[in-house]
């Protein structure tokens, strides 16, 4: 969350990242971020999160080479972490099941759980809207269990 924090660069625009790891039995393991401004330098050039479709086409590759899957993708917003007009018709992975987070304050420590807003695609624009985001959505890969 701290490095989401730092790349708004002041908090002037919104940052993301995608989730990589594995869906396993247990969950969503998480065991790489990649960020969205390394996908593609001009991510932010509105204020807001847009990826070309060469951002896609990196993120995909580095999926392959590295043997894992997305997960779940997660942005800042400047005030709640209500899900917006935007992010509702434009998934950023339009597959059932995956999994969107949303940090508020552009990720501002202290971040709690129960502010984050987390939702499940459903399929044809429609989301499930999961509450607060904790452990049952993400197994961190250095979480101690």
């Amino acid at each position: 969350m701290a490095e989401l924090h730092a790349r708004t660069d002041g908090e002037s625009h919104e940052s993301g990242a995608f989730l990589l790891g594995h869906l396993t039995a247990q969950g969503r393991r998480v065991t790489d971020v990649l960020y969205f401004d390394d996908l593609h330098p001009e991510v932010h050039a509105r204020g807001v999160v847009e990826l070309p479709a060469a951002a896609f086409r990196a993120l995909w590759t580095i999926v392959r080479e590295r043997g894992v899957q997305v997960v779940a993708d997660v942005h800042v917003h400047p005030h709640s972490a209500g899900q917006s007009r935007i992010d509702r018709q434009n998934p950023l992975i339009a597959t059932r099941g995956h999994v969107a987070i949303i940090l508020p304050n552009f990720a501002r420590p202290r971040i709690r759980h129960w502010s984050v807003g987390a939702y499940v695609y459903e399929g044809d624009h429609h989301w499930q809207a999961m509450g607060g985001c904790d452990n049952r959505f993400l197994v961190l890969e250095d979480d101690n269990e």
